[in-house]
């Protein structure tokens, strides 16, 4: 095909061959072959959300917590909870959305995953607070959907010299 500046033509027109070709078939290249051969079938990654920046001191809101085996961390379990900032918009302040994620498989994440339950059931047992919990509130129902609490996050230096980000979590103010 040719660039047409007129603009007569349709560019984004599937070819029938493209139609032919089952979805999940991987693009064969043919020696001297565009690269771009095929590309209407490479399908995208899902947008994900920014991580916890240091430095909140704010109420959030629950949009989802999960469990997922993390590809880049050799597929260990990781936790992830998708938080909302909430702010006024009378004061400037605008909501944004970011995921926490914690190793689920380590005993000091497993202990800010712990103070995360406990923030959003500031009465309950912590003791109480299992697998059958943990296993309902990441499940598909998702019970904890729209409690809000609060979040403070910092930067922290390991010894070995690495940055993360520190989330501490509590009941509402």
């Amino acid at each position: 095909m040719t660039w047409d500046n007129n603009k007569t033509e349709t560019w984004n027109q599937a070819s029938d061959a493209a139609w032919n070709q089952g979805q999940n078939q991987a693009p064969v290249q043919n020696q001297g072959a565009s690269i771009w051969e095929n590309f209407e079938t490479v399908e995208t990654s899902p947008q994900r959300n920014g991580y916890v920046p240091p430095n909140l001191d704010c109420n959030v809101k629950i949009i989802e917590l999960k469990t997922i085996h993390s590809i880049k961390n050799n597929n260990r379990p990781v936790f992830v909870a998708t938080i909302e900032t909430q702010g006024s918009p009378d004061e400037g302040q605008f909501t944004q959305r970011f995921d926490w994620v914690a190793k689920a498989d380590e005993r000091p994440y497993l202990q800010n995953i712990k103070a995360l339950v406990c923030a959003m059931n500031p009465q309950g047992d912590p003791r109480s607070f299992g697998r059958e919990l943990m296993e309902a509130i990441t499940g598909p129902d998702q019970p904890a959907r729209g409690k809000i609490i609060h979040l403070r996050s910092e930067q922290i230096m390991t010894r070995n010299g690495n940055e993360f980000t520190k989330c501490h979590w509590s009941p509402a103010r």
